[in-house]
């Protein structure tokens, strides 16, 4: 019996390393936070340069795009910014963990923490600059489209809920990629760079028609974009949007906790 026990805590020790991660939370909220105050160190706004480099940007592109797609900078404007609040948050997160586990090989030789624990600050981390630039969006609309603030808005809490619940599973999975294989890092650079165009960012979906539909409707990152988007202007996001993120959760979170049990003991020999 201890034996079977012995195999069954071996084969699980993947899962393991989640619990303890999430467990070690006061960890890593305090590296999230740290990495924030680093990185603006000395500067007089701090983390709000990342949503005012996000504001200029989209009104400069809406002035253009605007009249591209016909409707006014006042429609407009929220529409492009709420997507780019989306996609940084989204993006930042997958762009930024190829290289998680990479940058803490040092702690990682000389300490025993759990690898789930960086991924989970990373999340955090994005999840603070998130916060500055949804601060600055609300300015916006309540600017140009305070009626567009109802109960709608409300739809925004589980969506954003679902995209960590995703991000978990995604981030990690690219970090243990990563790790194992150091060209990976350059092929999810080269997929950002594509998927941000082919992802109705800067564009509304309703312009696609025929077969190029196919390309939003089996794009994961556009659904996790609605389920953020919509609400934040005063919509309610499709019903397939929910169940195809909600879906990719489950499996993708399934999925990568069997991958940490079957490969977590070799991730030290793939520094």
């Amino acid at each position: 019996m201890q034996n079977t026990n012995s195999d069954i805590n071996s084969q699980q020790h993947g899962l393991i390393d989640l619990i303890e991660g999430f467990k070690l939370y006061y960890l890593w909220i305090r590296l999230a936070w740290t990495e924030t105050k680093r990185r603006y160190r000395r500067t007089a706004i701090g983390p709000l340069w990342v949503s005012l480099s996000m504001l200029i940007f989209s009104l400069v592109l809406s002035v253009v795009w605007a009249t591209l797609w016909q409707q006014s900078v006042k429609e407009f404007l929220p529409f492009l910014l709420s997507g780019l609040l989306a996609w940084t948050f989204i993006s930042s997160c997958i762009g930024e963990s190829t290289s998680t586990l990479i940058s803490a090989e040092a702690v990682l030789k000389n300490r025993k923490f759990p690898y789930s624990v960086y991924t989970n600050a990373l999340i955090t981390k994005q999840l603070i600059i998130f916060g500055h630039n949804l601060l600055v969006l609300l300015i916006v609309k309540l600017i140009l489209q305070p009626a567009t603030f109802n109960l709608n808005f409300l739809l925004f809490i589980p969506g954003l809920f679902l995209v960590i619940f995703n991000l978990y599973w995604i981030t990690l999975m690219t970090a243990t990629l990563c790790l194992r294989f150091r060209d990976f890092q350059q092929l999810i650079t080269i997929f950002l760079q594509i998927i941000m165009f082919i992802t109705p960012i800067f564009w509304p979906r309703e312009r696609l028609i025929g077969h190029a539909e196919i390309l939003v409707d089996a794009n994961l990152i556009y659904h996790l974009t609605d389920v953020l988007r919509s609400p934040l202007l005063g919509q309610i996001p499709a019903l397939s949007s929910y169940i195809i993120v909600l879906l990719t959760g489950i499996i993708g979170n399934f999925i990568m906790i069997k991958f940490m049990n079957k490969k977590i003991k070799r991730f030290v020999y793939w520094y």
